[in-house]
């Protein structure tokens, strides 16, 4: 099965400490006076503070939230915690992801020992006072998690990035190997350890080898494929995938505003896709890479006519992260994107666009001519690669405007997808990136001012941005590599509460 990081639910436990005063007196634990002083007017008056703090939470929950059902407790005046108060929260222990509590004075204790027998986060209601800092203090240097946003808009945006962490701690990303299980020959700026990976975001690895995944795009021959003679249950396409991936070709022509491929080709690439994703769903993964240039030297690509550009495009718009160049890294860092907007990923080959003697010095894959009408050409950055989709715009939303190219010159096999960025210019864009030792996060923002080669065949089109500061920029991105993701929007708060809730380095640009 494959589980998306946006279908995944935080389930969050609502509980509410209502204060109970046994007797009748006055001292320093009681601020009221008359009637509201009697046990009879605060028992009336909890119940009503723990009606509106649980109407509250519901209003206010992000859709990624899995309310549990909530729960009332009394406190009373003899400051006892009854081993009956921790039955009753932690009743489902093993769902709960995060108690979200209503307390203060005289309840304190009972938040306390939840986080030091638990390990689960908590969060207090915003309107709890003097204990967001007290508790929060305590938990805290206990190194436990504990959460004290002052807004309930704080609050939805903590658990939303909770929900992103949990999603990292429950994704499988299927791997596909020819050289090596860590790095490509074209991509050696990704994580320096798969191991280091998996302590650090719970995310779990499945290997597949390259020749038998490509052995797989093609039905099963008799006798079993040539990588594993004899072995008859493999997940090779079926002339029913087959099928699909034609159907799938001719959606796509249909659909494309420009079309520059043969139907024969377009199919060839979509057959990639549908085994692929049939592979995802086999191995229980929800992200994808493939070494490119490795994959490439064997020739079967060639032979096969076809390459995993469309493959990229069409996953992300789904909101399952696959990246070009066996970057596990940026699989991660579009899992974390795509989770915490709901927006689909772009990845590419990023470099600053250096504005010297009074132009931008040439590049390849840039035409300066794409520039007409941008007047400040400062501070800008460039990103390309042949993998854009249709849902940068939101990945529940409508299809946007595409084209439909090859990558291969001469004999115009590999189906890729174009975007004209031009039209998006105005578009604020979040940067981010995971860097390889595990310990720190890249977050930038940007700015869309033009794009190009949308009229190009192989692995073109770009985007052009904005960025504040070019140089702090780029010296920034030397501790992190070449591809830097991005969605639209702005989640650079998100993603620097992340980055403190794993307790990593956030570099912000």
């Amino acid at each position: 099965m494959i589980r998306r990081g946006i279908d995944v639910k935080l389930n969050v436990k609502p509980v509410f400490l209502g204060l109970e005063h046994q007797y009748y007196y006055e001292g320093p634990c009681r601020f009221a006076k008359g009637d509201a002083l009697t046990p009879e007017y605060e028992q009336i008056l909890a119940q009503e503070l723990k009606d509106n703090f649980f109407e509250t939470v519901e209003k206010n929950m992000p859709d990624a939230v899995n309310l549990l059902e909530p729960l009332y407790l009394p406190c009373h005046d003899d400051w006892r915690i009854p081993e009956a108060a921790f039955d009753a929260i932690t009743k489902e222990k093993d769902e709960i992801d995060l108690f979200l509590m209503s307390g203060g004075i005289a309840r304190s204790g009972i938040l306390i020992e939840l986080a030091q027998r638990t390990h689960k986060p908590i969060m207090q209601d915003p309107y709890t006072c003097c204990d967001l800092t007290a508790v929060t203090a305590v938990v805290r240097n206990l190194g436990l998690e504990c959460y004290a946003p002052l807004t309930w808009e704080g609050v939805a945006m903590q658990l939303r990035v909770l929900r992103v962490r949990k999603a990292l701690k429950l994704a499988n990303v299927l791997l596909a190997v020819r050289f090596d299980s860590n790095a490509s020959k074209s991509a050696n700026d990704t994580f320096l350890s798969l191991q280091r990976a998996t302590e650090v975001f719970g995310t779990n690895f499945r290997f597949l080898n390259l020749h038998e995944l490509l052995d797989y795009m093609e039905p099963l021959p008799e006798g079993g494929n040539y990588t594993t003679p004899g072995r008859m249950n493999t997940p090779n396409i079926t002339e029913e995938d087959i099928k699909e991936a034609e159907a799938l070709a001719d959606e796509l022509l249909a659909g494309a505003d420009d079309v520059h491929i043969d139907r024969e080709q377009m199919v060839n690439s979509c057959k990639a896709y549908v085994e692929v994703k049939k592979l995802l769903d086999y191995h229980d993964c929800c992200g994808f890479t493939v070494p490119c240039p490795d994959t490439c030297s064997t020739r079967r690509m060639n032979e096969m006519k076809f390459t995993f550009c469309l493959t990229h495009s069409l996953l992300n718009e789904q909101g399952i992260p696959s990246a070009c160049e066996y970057d596990v890294d940026g699989v991660l860092t579009m899992l974390i994107l795509s989770t915490i907007s709901n927006h689909a990923p772009f990845m590419g080959n990023t470099n600053p666009l250096v504005y010297e003697n009074g132009t931008i010095r040439p590049m390849r894959r840039f035409n300066i001519k794409d520039m007409d009408g941008v007047e400040d050409l400062t501070n800008l950055y460039h990103a390309s690669h042949s993998t854009p989709n249709r849902k940068f715009k939101g990945i529940d939303g409508e299809n946007s405007h595409y084209g439909v190219r090859h990558f291969a010159y001469d004999q115009g096999f590999g189906a890729v997808m174009r975007y004209d960025f031009k039209k998006d210019a105005g578009e604020n864009i979040t940067i981010f990136r995971i860097s390889p030792d595990c310990t720190k996060f890249f977050v930038g923002k940007g700015t869309i001012v033009a794009g190009g080669d949308y009229d190009l065949d192989n692995c073109n089109g770009y985007v052009v941005y904005r960025v504040a500061d070019q140089e702090k920029f780029y010296q920034a991105q030397l501790y992190f590599g070449n591809h830097l993701p991005f969605v639209y929007g702005d989640y650079t708060k998100e993603l620097e509460l992340l980055g403190e809730s794993l307790g990593l380095e956030v570099v912000s640009v």
